[in-house]
């Protein structure tokens, strides 16, 4: 039931942050992006206490797919928060990172059993902040991309932009996109290290795929960024890097721990 009123407090903020930069003169849209804040924080902190009922009040830590997503989709939904407060005009961007997040959110079903990790430390626990917090600025990026993608083509195509009007410039969204890329970068990396240093066995712990296909993904977002500050990347090359990383660091988590838990029966940990 509370995944269905965080869910519903989501779309809310996301319908008044939309239609703040869509048509609205300066006093409305001020008004309109006020109250999709307010909802946006309200569901935030009610997405806060659904992950608290279903994750941390466990006898032991233990995550399923969906618990997974939607703890990457709470700060993704904080960090949209933020970033509308910050930036008025990327309220557009903002409504559809809360739309994320609150889709997310709803496949949050209270009393689900995962599979609970037998190493559980605070090591272990500060190793999954980190790679949540990568995870969730990454998808960031990933919308971010995808919105210039969107933009550029209708720009060539010299076709109105309709409901693309809510969109930044698209100077402001490649700056976003490439600040999102280098946090997200960053903190996997400090992810990947605390990985390395914190777990015992990659092999007994069954954590060989998904390192491998998460330093995969690091390699991919370094040489996207070498790229961007050496060469100047941008548009389509910069755009398919993205989605290429953030594809590897999907088949990391969550292709990896579908396969492992779903059809060879084991966990993680």
């Amino acid at each position: 039931m509370l995944s269905i009123v965080v869910l519903a407090c989501y779309l809310a903020c996301a319908a008044w942050l939309a239609s703040s930069v869509y048509r609205a003169d300066e006093n409305a849209a001020r008004g309109r992006r006020i109250a999709g804040l307010g909802l946006g924080a309200i569901a935030v902190v009610l997405h806060a206490a659904l992950l608290w009922q279903s994750l941390f009040a466990k006898p032991a830590l233990s995550f399923t797919v969906a618990e997974s997503a939607s703890l990457i989709g709470w700060p993704t939904g904080l960090i949209a928060l933020v970033l509308t407060w910050a930036r008025p005009r990327f309220a557009g961007i903002g409504s559809v990172l809360m739309v994320i997040a609150g889709a997310v959110a709803a496949t949050t079903v209270e009393g689900n059993a995962g599979f609970a990790l037998e190493q559980q430390s605070w090591e272990i626990a500060a190793h999954i902040v980190l790679s949540t917090l990568a995870y969730a600025l990454l998808t960031i990026a990933v919308a971010l991309a995808i919105a210039l993608a969107l933009l550029d083509r209708r720009l060539r195509s010299r076709k109105p932009l309709g409901m693309l009007t809510i969109l930044p410039s698209m100077e402001a969204l490649e700056s976003a996109t490439f600040q999102a890329l280098g946090a997200g970068f960053a903190v996997l990396t400090l992810a990947l290290f605390s990985g390395f240093v914190f777990v015992r066995d990659l092999f007994a712990q069954h954590l060989l795929h998904k390192t491998v296909l998460s330093c995969l993904a690091w390699v991919v977002f370094a040489v996207l960024l070498f790229g961007r500050w050496r060469f100047g990347w941008r548009g389509r090359v910069a755009r398919n890097w993205t989605l290429s990383g953030f594809a590897l660091l999907g088949l990391a988590y969550f292709g990896s721990k579908i396969v492992l838990e779903t059809i060879l029966g084991r966990h993680w940990g």
